[in-house]
């Protein structure tokens, strides 16, 4: 079993990080290689608990991801429920706690490769490149929120 452990502080209000980092659509894009749509609005809000979003990262790998928790603004939980890779996911968690003016973010990832004698070795570099996807995510977001210009909006 692997575990993906990514924190990062963000210097803007709790509610405006989780409003930010729940936006699916548009926090799940890294360049022009990732992509992400909604297929299934969550049950009293697009983005929350139910909802069902469809992650492409290049013209290779695909995630159908389900938000099975969603606790405005403290938390979401999501479990990818269909995967391109062999890939056991045994959930994810983003969590926003407020220090000071600011918000720490956390986001851990269960899961394993199960393919026989390289799935260790697979699941040791799929954490690593999952520490670096997601550590890229909150950090663009970090920056769009950082900004002058985010602050002005505010």
């Amino acid at each position: 079993m692997e575990e993906v452990h990514v924190n990062v502080y963000i210097h803007a209000p709790v509610e405006r990080v989780f409003e930010a980092v729940a936006d699916h659509e548009r926090f799940l894009r890294a360049g022009e290689s990732t992509r992400t749509t909604v297929v299934r609005p969550g049950l009293t809000e697009r983005n929350g608990l139910g909802a069902l979003r469809e992650v492409r990262v290049g013209k290779r790998i695909r995630y159908v991801e389900e938000i099975t928790a969603f606790e405005r603004p403290s938390s979401f939980d999501y479990r990818i429920l269909e995967s391109s890779q062999p890939l056991r996911h045994h959930g994810s968690r983003l969590r926003f706690t407020p220090r000071g003016d600011g918000t720490e973010v956390d986001w851990t990832s269960r899961f394993e490769v199960p393919v026989p004698l390289v799935g260790s070795a697979l699941g040791s570099l799929a954490r690593r490149m999952f520490v670096a996807a997601f550590t890229e995510l909150l950090l663009a977001e970090k920056a769009r929120l950082e900004s002058p210009r985010a602050g002005q909006a505010a």
